[in-house]
């Protein structure tokens, strides 16, 4: 029943904003309809986002009227507008894929359910999703770093929190439906990309599988390992059954194809099931594609506010995707109205790039840490194969006459022989990505192909990744693995959609034949991944099938369970609640993960990597060790501590030097089941 109540919320948004949709991108073939889910969310959290910051309507009646603000919009679009559905095959096609995904990925989440502490950041996006569940007004209270603001973009666990509480299904259980629905939303909208870019039904659903379905051709070398039985670059053979071998497929391999660094593509990162940034900003990011499409064939102030709308909804769920999709929206106003206008912008975010190099926010990637074209190829080559079979058959640069040849295309040729050149001298074989980059954007600009555009953009993301990475708090060796791995996932959504076009185009039989045994290739990644996962030990375990992402404390550690259930339905939201300080990807900080209750300090590592320092980090884990063993009222006073927890992890980390808080001033037990205990801080104790 729960899936099926959140389903009709996601129908409901999805209808309501469809009208609005198909006033801005009516030009697509679709209508937009493939727009209207995610731009109907996107309304709905912005006004909720309004009206909790401005203290106008607490979370939840800001979330009930900003469904009907949604409703309000979509019936006066109707009435002034003399509105009527242009209902097709498209449409009732897009809606059976999108419901079929969502059941599929709800019923994959039901044999990996767990909200788990291994591996992925579960623990940390589940204490941001249940913390915006716990407030009233926005800002939202850091729940890792308690009395300070969450210095994280979390509009993505803002958006999901708003289809849990309007559905009124149970946190841990909206938590893994919010999942199947960013996956369906995506895949929808890539069909929707991809109908729309080529005017094919068929080449919708190549969007959708080589931008959403499909993984690293990678997997295709762990399978070669394995029949072979010699280890193949990193990727080691296995002794068993070919289905011994499937059920226990290392799918974290092909995620380290660069060295200290992480790289993922969308459908692993569905497989995760965790509700990150970067999943959540997927199905936004093709939105806004989406309606740069629409005013690139039609300019419309409209559509283009629209669109930096979505841009700047964007940055909240996911910050990294904010300077790709200014350039998208810019470049595509462009290319749409040849006004310089949108290119002097494009200047000063030039300048923006300068000053932020100088400045020491963007690093520089050092020679020796560069990508191979092995690992390049192990991670691209369907992408990158599709895009040169397609560029060899139709740039107009490699198919010129003597007599046809301008002075732009000496100039072009001239840059691409330098660039070249540079590369070969600098022994840096990645730098060849920018001819094509060039050639790609040529083709884009001047012959104005969209798809062209787009794969020039993918080229100059993964060029930017090896030159330069964005100096977060990571340090050496691993400066660039977030770079890379917030990166390349935007990179794979654009080369996709654009790769999807350019076999459209490709009118080669062999081409197009070897393009599906590629297909067939990359496949095989995600497939091992969907038949072990469920099987890994270190993404947790749960006996039955449930989309509770509880259900393994319950059945494993029934004690805390039983006190976050008593958490929940006492502690009010914004009491400060203490438990031992966390180590990342290990049981710790369970108590604010499940509960959204704000905790003196969570995973540490994770802590530093919101920009926190590392000097008052340790201070506060040493406050908490105080408190844990001497218990000093003054402590108690700083972080306005509420409620106390000593459970497994606390014991763990104290042992015998555990203090008795029992016998401590203002101090009173008032939970326990089996070796968890909860105190209750006095008041005036806590305060004082």
């Amino acid at each position: 029943m729960d899936i099926l109540v959140f389903l009709l919320i996601l129908e409901i948004i999805g209808f309501l904003a469809f009208p609005i949709v198909q006033t801005i991108a009516g030009n697509l073939r679709d209508t937009g309809y493939s727009l209207a889910r995610p731009l109907g969310i996107i309304i709905v959290s912005l006004v909720v986002c309004l009206l909790s910051s401005l203290r106008l309507a607490p979370f939840t009646a800001s979330s009930y009227i900003g469904l009907i603000l949604l409703a309000a919009l979509a019936a006066f679009i109707i009435y002034r507008h003399r509105w009527i559905p242009r209902m097709n095959r498209d449409l009732f096609l897009q809606e059976a894929l999108f419901i079929s995904t969502f059941f599929l990925a709800a019923i994959f989440l039901m044999h990996n359910p767990e909200i788990f502490f291994g591996y992925s950041e579960n623990f940390m996006n589940a204490a941001y999703f249940h913390s915006v569940l716990q407030t009233d007004f926005l800002p939202l209270i850091d729940p890792w770093f308690a009395g300070y603001n969450l210095p994280y973009y979390y509009l993505g666990h803002l958006a999901s929190a708003i289809l849990v509480l309007v559905s009124g299904i149970e946190a841990v259980v909206g938590y893994n439906l919010a999942v199947a629905a960013f996956f369906a939303m995506g895949v929808q909208t890539a069909f929707g990309v991809g109908l729309n870019l080529t005017g094919q039904r068929l080449y919708g659903f190549c969007a959708a599988t080589l931008t959403m379905l499909s993984g690293f051709p990678a997997g295709f070398v762990q399978l070669l390992s394995y029949m072979s039985g010699i280890d193949l670059l990193q990727f080691q053979t296995f002794q068993g059954s070919f289905p011994e071998w499937l059920t226990s497929f290392d799918f974290t391999a092909a995620t380290r194809i660069i060295p200290d660094s992480i790289v993922f593509y969308p459908f692993f990162t569905f497989l995760q099931g965790d509700l990150h940034a970067h999943f959540m900003s997927i199905p936004f990011l093709l939105a806004l594609i989406g309606l740069c499409l629409a005013f690139y064939r039609q300019f419309s102030w409209t559509a283009f506010a629209a669109a930096l709308v979505v841009t700047a909804f964007l940055a909240g769920v996911n910050a990294w995707t904010l300077p790709v999709s200014l350039i998208l929206c810019l470049g595509t106003a462009y290319l749409a109205t040849e006004k310089r206008f949108f290119l002097y912008i494009i200047g000063l975010l030039g300048c923006i790039f300068a000053v932020s190099l100088l400045v020491g926010l963007i690093g520089v990637v050092d020679f020796g840490q560069k990508t191979d074209l092995a690992g390049f190829f192990l991670i691209f080559s369907v992408f990158a194969i599709i895009s040169l079979a397609y560029l060899f058959e139709t740039h107009e640069l490699l198919h010129m006459r003597p007599h046809t040849i301008s002075q732009k295309h000496i100039m072009v040729a001239v840059a691409i022989i330098a660039i070249a050149i540079i590369g070969f001298f600098m022994q840096f074989p990645l730098v060849i990505i920018s001819v094509f980059a060039l050639l790609f954007l040529y083709h884009g600009c001047f012959n104005k192909e969209y798809a062209s555009f787009l794969a020039g953009i993918s080229l100059l993301m993964i060029l930017f990744c090896e030159l330069f990475f964005i100096n977060d708090p990571y340090s050496p060796p691993y400066e660039r693995m977030n770079t890379i791995m917030k990166l390349y996932l935007q990179v794979w959504i654009f080369w996709g959609l654009a790769a999807t076009y350019f076999l459209f185009r490709i009118r080669s039989k062999i081409v197009v034949a070897g393009t599906i045994v590629l297909i067939g290739i990359a496949a095989i990644h995600p497939m091992g991944s969907i038949m072990s996962m469920p099987n890994a030990d270190f993404l947790g375990e749960t006996r039955i099938l449930t989309l509770d992402g509880s259900q393994w404390i319950k059945e494993q550690k029934y004690d805390e369970y039983a006190a976050l259930c008593w958490l929940k339905e006492t502690v009010k939201g914004g009491e400060v609640v203490l438990e031992a300080p966390g180590e990342a990807y290990t049981y710790s900080s369970r108590i604010s993960a499940f509960t959204g209750l704000p905790t003196v300090i969570g995973w540490t590592s994770h802590a530093r990597m919101r920009g926190r320092e590392w000097e008052e980090i340790e201070q506060r884990s040493a406050d908490i060790d105080s408190i844990y063993t001497k218990c000093p009222p003054e402590l108690l006073a700083k972080y306005n501590i509420r409620y106390i927890i000593v459970g497994e992890t606390e014991r763990k980390r104290y042992g015998t030097d555990l203090v008795t808080l029992e016998k401590c001033e203002g101090m009173k037990q008032v939970f326990r089941s089996g070796s968890i205990k909860i105190y209750q801080v006095d008041e005036f104790q806590g305060n004082q």
